[in-house]
């Protein structure tokens, strides 16, 4: 299985010099998953400071098989995103506003002016729809010859985070099973299985403001494979500077692919469950760099997420400090739910106004030979 080379993949290479990189870890899932030690001891120090990860998938068969799972995310992706009609993918609607989940249905952040998705577009599969039984879940005509793999993706990423959340137990000194059993695959959770698409801009250039911008992921654990670069974190993460606001410039790093290779990040649920031990990593999605930003974009992410009667307070824990004053905590149902609808509206926002800006440019553009004309 070699995709190093495949131009489907890589259309072309990411910037070797010029860019402010960051050099995540490397943690061997063989060696997870064979219960190596001192593996466990990284995968913990990582969570308890910058909460981002390169997740080596290249020497276990069952990292070999959802990195292949994953290569076939990618050219189904690529195929319905870019063939199936607008209108058509419509029809697999997103949950209604007040729920405030996006785990399932199709999103378009941005139409064009030609009435075509522009900066970002996406489908969802529910986690709980195919596998906890509890509503009558169909997938659209345009996806539902896929629903094996979707499955097959979900399950198997499923017991990766599982892998990861069991490991860090013993190190949060919590009884085993305190995080596994939050994130059973049968358990409703908003748990979700997503294709992004980045289409490429018409005149080959970067956007000026990012398509995803600052956030900190309403999950527990997000797995990513992308071939592309875009992907930005912040090892800043200022506490004195809100999820969705901009970091200095300069605390802004590029995030290399790395073919065989998926990118763990820890999410805010995990902040909320250890009251900050693991951190969650705050991040954004610019324009790939370089000539890859003349090509569009495919990623696939997979998520886990407490079920949603969690109740969102820190474990009890001699490594946990313990919040002062009264406990109102959330589950987990209501805290996604105002998180993502909190992020949502400020992607949308970042996003319009960014659209906005572009029209108005256009037409400062066009307007301009006009006027030199008219001055002549």
């Amino acid at each position: 299985m070699e995709y190093a080379n495949d131009k489907d993949f890589y259309p072309a290479p990411f910037p070797s010099s010029g860019l402010q990189t960051f050099d995540l870890q490397r943690i061997s899932l063989a060696k997870l998953l064979n219960g190596d030690p001192q593996e466990g001891k990284r995968v913990f120090n990582i969570g308890s400071n910058d909460g981002f990860f390169y997740l080596d998938l290249t020497t276990h068969a069952k990292g070999l098989q959802i990195l292949e799972l994953a290569h076939k995310m990618h050219h189904i992706g690529k195929g319905v995103m870019e063939n199936t009609p607008l209108e058509e993918k419509r029809t697999f609607p997103i949950r209604p506003a007040y729920v405030g989940l996006l785990d399932t249905g199709y999103k378009a952040l941005c139409i064009d002016k030609d009435g075509n998705p522009d900066r970002l577009e996406m489908f969802n599969i529910s986690q709980a729809g195919l596998f906890a039984g509890n509503e009558d879940y169909k997938l659209p005509p345009w996806l539902a010859s896929h629903e094996t793999i979707f499955r097959t993706m979900i399950r198997e990423s499923n017991n990766i985070h599982n892998t990861i959340l069991a490991i860090l137990e013993p190190q949060l000194q919590i009884p085993t099973g305190s995080l596994t059993s939050l994130h059973r695959l049968t358990s409703p959770s908003g748990a979700w299985l997503r294709v992004l698409h980045y289409p490429a801009t018409a005149d080959g250039k970067p956007l000026p403001n990012p398509p995803t911008p600052p956030h900190k992921d309403a999950v527990s654990l997000a797995m990513l494979f992308a071939w592309q670069g875009g992907l930005q974190i912040t090892p800043a993460n200022n506490p004195n500077i809100a999820d969705h606001e901009e970091e200095d410039p300069k605390d802004w790093y590029w995030v290399a692919p790395q073919p065989g290779c998926a990118l763990i990040n820890f999410g805010d649920a995990m902040s909320v469950l250890t009251n900050n031990v693991i951190k969650a990593g705050k991040h954004r999605v610019c324009s790939p760099p370089g000539e890859q930003c003349k090509y569009s974009r495919i990623s696939v992410l997979t998520s886990a997420r407490p079920a949603e009667t969690t109740m969102m307070r820190p474990f009890k824990s001699p490594v946990i400090p313990q919040p002062a004053g009264n406990d109102d905590a959330l589950t987990a149902l209501q805290w996604g739910m105002e998180k993502v609808r909190k992020t949502l509206a400020n992607v949308q926002r970042g996003n319009e106004k960014a659209a906005a800006e572009q029209i108005a440019k256009e037409k400062e553009a066009a307007a301009r030979p006009q006027l030199l004309v008219a001055s002549a």
